[in-house]
């Protein structure tokens, strides 16, 4: 119970500081017009990223809609194929499947070019594992043994606590107003992830969920660095 509240308590913190700190860096910034709504899509490079390093294969991409430049709905979708070395002791084990997050949030500028946003997810996960595992034998009067097992239509679900940062890539700097200049962001997601439940097994539990990551770590901090794309 301590381990969520302290996670908790960071993200919150964090949001303070930077809270404080918008209230000096708005004052500097040219008054815009506020539009009523900004959509935008966004794409998981840091997952590229893995998967071109041969680690995972794991691809997510998001589209949101932003209100009154501060409140955004979002939908995430992504698909994750993944080959944990340590999912079985003596074994091999994979996982396989889809998911989704839906949410919303407050997004806040900091300063003429960066953004930092508090929000939440509600996620879902619909997967197959499969793995196997070998027992030697200590004697040579029996065989070695093993065994393989496949599980199809499994289901994970959770909830996301997400700090975003996000910061206009400037292709013009000598001209800071040009639209091009806000086109294109990079940012962060900074996750903390709690699981609420998933399709248990025994005696060899799911190990790793797509979206999530390994049911051991419940809760968990993950990041996702992402490019987002604004086209008006």
């Amino acid at each position: 119970m301590m381990r969520p509240l302290l996670y908790i308590s960071s993200f919150l913190l964090i949001w303070q500081c930077y809270s404080q700190a918008d209230s000096v860096a708005v004052d500097s910034l040219q008054e815009e017009k506020v539009r009523f709504i900004q959509p935008s899509f966004s794409f998981d490079y840091g997952k590229a990223l893995v998967r071109a390093a041969g680690f995972e294969q794991k691809y997510e991409g998001a589209f949101t809609l932003l209100f009154f430049d501060n409140y955004y709905l979002t939908g995430e979708i992504g698909t994750g194929d993944l080959e944990p070395k340590n999912g079985i002791e003596n074994g091999k084990y994979r996982s396989e499947g889809d998911y989704f997050q839906i949410g919303g949030g407050y997004l806040k500028a900091i300063n003429s070019t960066s953004k930092l946003g508090l929000g939440v997810r509600y996620a879902k996960s619909n997967f197959n594992d499969q793995g196997e595992y070998y027992v030697e034998s200590q004697s040579g009067s029996q065989d070695d043994y093993s065994e393989r097992f496949e599980r199809k239509q499994l289901e994970a679900r959770w909830v996301e606590m997400v700090l975003t940062s996000e910061s206009f890539v400037r292709f013009k700097k000598s001209e800071p107003e040009a639209r091009i200049n806000r086109l294109f962001s990079l940012g962060f997601h900074l996750r903390l992830r709690v699981m609420s439940s998933y399709d248990r097994y025994s005696p060899i539990d799911v190990y790793s969920v797509p979206g999530f990551g390994r049911t051991v770590n419940n809760p968990n901090l993950a990041l996702n660095l992402f490019l987002k794309f604004t086209p008006f």
